[in-house]
């Protein structure tokens, strides 16, 4: 009796997350339910945590696979070979396809996937057989069962090559009862023989689709776009049950539009009632409804009274009128996403708006000017820098917008092209718009400039953003020697060497802020707005944002000395309000600080900053020292767990005064509500 014929399936994880193979695991389960041949194959999934990990495998598997595939061979099988292909994990998979076709030339390749949708960008180029186009699981099945008849090239919703020619064959039709798939759950393991869970997290999927068009964006203009469908909830809760039942901490929702379907807050519910019962999940998180209708309020508010929302992102992308137009969106007006953000700020959300730097439409003097007021309305602001993705409308017409793009460091064109210039911004915008994005993760995200950025924000004679970049350019100046593979002349070597040079600047806080003021000094001499009352106050910031920054070593506590009232000074930025003139009046305060330590052992990256910032230690009797009885300082003990030091670095913040210092005149004790404590902080 012959053997049965190998299939292995292929997927890696991104560098920050080991997450259950869902994608292969469905494909595998699919074809277990409903294969013709089920018998004849053997599949397996070869998953792997990351690049290092893929590196190791590549050293032993021509002494595992290779003979078993050159043995189907010679048996008259055809083994097969499936990738699933990111961003991600795109130029390593090409480069181990290339690897095992060479070495095994009759081993049939399937890719699939968001990154090979432009299927001509890659079957010429590179030796894949067939490119499955939209959804997979059928697909994937009819290629099996065709390949066992040697019918394949029948299959609906493919593409490959015949005779140097592209041939892309009936698009398969979306599937609109998702239950009809088995779920990857049944064959994916999740324990090791001790009953420990083997992953960390699971990206799951309650709904296929998404009805917006966004031009930068594949999930809407993609295969799976328009009508949004959905998994029933017996389907969901049977295998939630099941993650939290193998102690997987992390549930991640890859549905594009969370809130916009009536059930999702039943999902909400749900996963909020298996947080009671279980402890799990740690985490959850979304792509969030791009409308922030009462639904998504209301399933935003749950969540964080279950302590399980990490973060509610508003989608905001650009406020260029330009390039909202060329990017097919509509955004909320200001009027309405400022109260909304205010709300929500004042009852402990952590919420935060997104921009994304380098879309076709914008410029930088706009967008500047646009990061200035959302960096005073939103407590968190996340920038992503605009890289080119195929199977997109602006990669499409990247001519027509007179697109610039440069490879993504080190990973050619298989990860995507950097945004470097458009019909609306020339070059040099472009690569400044970098070191933008650079300094505000770098004094924002890294907790080291973020009060003064906020306060900054508020002043109408200065814009933050040219700013923020000549601190960077500093920074990077200075510490270039210091930094391995950093080109401070290039703003895409700064961009790409944030992390050393975050953690290289903080090994000597002293040195970095002394560096810092200097800056705003020379600042100060160019810019006829940039008054001497404003740099006064933003030495006192300064000083304030140093005293609070993340620091190497240990946990520690420190008693340091004002001549401001610092305390409020704080309290009145994290809520959004612009402090008042009392508040920089020369007094004296001392404030006992705790910073837990961590950089450099726990945190390897600016983005974590605020995670491990120090925190104001305040005593009963230091509410008398808030000078207007409206102001209350707020207590943060800035402890951490032992879990969250080890992997998720959940922070409980108290979104409202603790009761014990709950000036009498304010109110009575109702007004402290500690269930309502976040998992994350805020930050500028």
């Amino acid at each position: 009796m012959a053997h049965p014929i190998p299939v292995h399936l292929f997927s890696m994880d991104s560098d920050l997350f080991w997450a259950v193979p869902t994608t292969t695991g469905g494909l595998k389960a699919y074809y277990q339910e409903y294969g013709l041949h089920r018998q004849n194959y053997d599949i397996e999934l070869v998953h792997y945590r990351d690049q290092h990990k893929l590196s190791e495998w590549q050293s032993t598997w021509r002494k595992t696979l290779l003979p078993r595939w050159q043995q189907a061979l010679k048996a008259g099988q055809t083994p097969v070979v499936g990738f699933s292909m990111y961003t991600w994990n795109a130029a390593e998979f090409l480069e181990l396809i290339h690897e095992i076709k060479q070495a095994c030339p009759g081993v049939f390749c399937i890719a699939g996937g968001p990154h090979v949708q432009q299927a001509e960008d890659y079957l010429f180029d590179d030796p894949i057989d067939a490119i499955v186009l939209g959804e997979g699981e059928q697909t994937f099945a009819d290629l099996l069962d065709g390949l066992y008849t040697q019918h394949w090239q029948h299959t609906t919703g493919i593409a490959y090559l015949n005779n140097n020619d592209i041939v892309k064959t009936k698009t398969r039709e979306r599937r609109k009862w998702l239950d009809e798939l088995p779920s990857a759950l049944d064959v994916v393991q999740l324990t090791d023989a001790k009953g420990k869970p083997l992953y960390d997290s699971i990206s799951y999927e309650t709904s296929r689709g998404c009805p917006y068009k966004c031009a930068f964006c594949e999930w809407g203009t993609g295969a799976i776009g328009g009508k949004m469908y959905q998994f029933s909830m017996p389907r969901i809760e049977r295998d939630w049950r099941k993650i939290v039942a193998a102690g997987i901490k992390d549930i991640w929702l890859a549905d594009s539009n969370f809130g916009a379907l009536k059930e999702d807050v039943e999902k909400a519910k749900l996963i909020c009632e298996l947080k009671k019962e279980t402890g799990l999940p740690s985490t959850f998180a979304t792509s969030w409804s791009k409308k922030h209708s009462p639904k998504v309020q209301e399933i935003v508010l749950l969540l964080n009274q279950n302590k399980l929302l990490p973060h509610y992102q508003l989608a905001l992308q650009t406020l260029t009128p330009l390039a909202l137009e060329l990017s097919n969106r509509k955004n909320m007006a200001a009027n309405k996403f400022e109260p909304i953000a205010q709300s929500m700020a004042e009852q402990g959300i952590p919420i935060a708006a997104e921009l994304i730097w380098g879309l076709p439409g914008d410029n930088l003097p706009e967008f500047e000017r646009n990061l200035d007021q959302l960096l005073r309305t939103f407590p968190s602001l996340n920038i992503f820098a605009y890289t080119l993705l195929p199977g997109t409308e602006f990669y499409e017409k990247r001519e027509e917008y007179q697109i610039q793009t440069i490879p993504v460091a080190g990973y050619g064109k298989a990860k995507g092209e950097y945004v470097v210039a458009s019909h609306t911004f020339d070059r040099e915008q472009g690569l400044q718009g970098y070191m933008l994005i650079t300094a505000h993760m770098l004094f924002a995200h890294g907790h080291i400039l973020p009060l003064t950025l906020r306060y900054l924000a508020f002043q109408k004679s200065v814009v933050t953003g040219p700013i923020l970049r000549q601190l960077l350019q500093s920074v990077a100046n200075h510490y270039a020697a210091k930094t391995s593979g950093l080109n401070p002349s290039s703003p895409l070597s700064v961009y790409e060497n944030r992390a050393a040079l975050f953690l290289e600047i903080l090994k000597k806080p002293d040195s970095l802020y002394d560096l810092l003021f200097a800056e705003m000094q020379h600042l100060q001499q160019s810019y006829s707005e940039f008054s001497q009352d404003l740099l006064g106050k933003i030495e006192k910031l300064m000083t304030l944002d140093k005293a609070l920054a993340p620091r190497w070593g240990e946990r520690q506590t420190q008693k340091i000395d004002f001549d401001f009232n610092a305390a409020a000074l704080k309290y009145a930025l994290d809520r959004l309000e612009l402090p008042s003139e009392e508040h920089f009046t020369e007094t004296q305060q001392q404030l006992e600080i705790i910073t837990p330590g961590g950089v450099g052992s726990i945190l390897h990256d600016p983005d974590g900053g605020a995670w491990l910032r120090g925190e104001i230690q305040t005593q009963e009797e230091q509410s008398q020292l808030v000078q207007n009885q409206n102001i209350a300082v707020i207590e943060i003990t800035g402890e951490i767990t032992e879990e969250r030091t080890a992997k998720s670095a959940e922070r409980v913040i108290p979104p409202t005064l603790p009761k014990e210092l709950v000036p009498k005149e304010l109110g009575p004790k109702e007004l402290v509500n500690k269930e309502l404590a976040l998992n994350q902080p805020a930050s500028a």
